[in-house]
């Protein structure tokens, strides 16, 4: 390679690798915040009959989520149940490694536990571009609403030092299943995703420096 082309490929990795780093020190912005209505604690659906019939299904009808459902979903992955902060699933030390998105046609929410809420921000539709990091699976750009675990394993790091992602990875296999069940217990279908390029997920999505996807769940109403 001549020495003018060495130092062109040169700048221009030097300014992918600026705006990278720009884009993770600037997370994208929430234009608005909704109250979730408030979370239903029982149900038609016992727990034993929603863990026999939870299977992975990756047809989807188009239909649109209501906001009451989007709620129980994310407060069943990390709602807050218990008046001192504990959460619905385990987390290590509680330490709250994971934070719950929802994707959907029009929209990303960003769940807030404290006080059931979700951070809201219009979009493009991101369900092809989450696919397309998902090796093309079909269930990911079908599924009306994308559940997006993201994890921080940062938070656990001073405590838990190297195992800091382990950790980070069971809590989002607890929340993750949590969600899954609750889907059932709603009438609705799921699939979780780990094939996922999660810290290209996460730039695509405009996650916070730190956090990477883990999980992507694909729910909705059965085809």
């Amino acid at each position: 390679m001549k020495r003018r082309e060495l130092l062109a490929a040169l700048a221009a990795g030097a300014m992918t690798q600026v705006s990278t780093s720009q884009a993770q020190e600037s997370p994208a912005k929430y234009t608005n915040e909704i109250a979730l209505p408030k979370p239903k604690v029982s149900g038609t659906v016992s727990l034993e009959d929603a863990i026999q019939r939870r299977r992975s299904v990756r047809r989807f009808r188009s239909d649109a989520l209501p906001v009451e459902t989007i709620g129980q979903l994310l407060w069943a992955g990390q709602g807050v149940t218990s008046p001192d902060g504990k959460r619905a699933a385990p987390s290590a030390g509680a330490l709250f490694a994971l934070e719950l998105y929802m994707v959907t046609a029009a929209e990303v929410m960003h769940y807030v536990p404290q006080g059931h809420r979700a951070q809201t921000r219009a979009t493009p539709d991101m369900r092809p571009k989450l696919q397309a990091l998902a090796l093309n699976q079909a269930s990911v750009g079908a599924a009306p609403a994308l559940i997006v675990v993201a994890a921080d394993p940062g938070r656990l790091k001073q405590r838990y030092g190297a195992r800091a992602g382990v950790y980070s990875d069971l809590e989002a296999g607890h929340a993750a299943q949590n969600m899954l069940l609750q889907a059932v217990a709603l009438g609705l279908v799921a699939v979780p995703v780990g094939a996922v390029d999660g810290p290209q997920a996460a730039h695509a999505l405009g996650l916070p420096a730190g956090q990477s996807v883990v999980y992507v769940i694909p729910v909705g109403f059965a085809a």
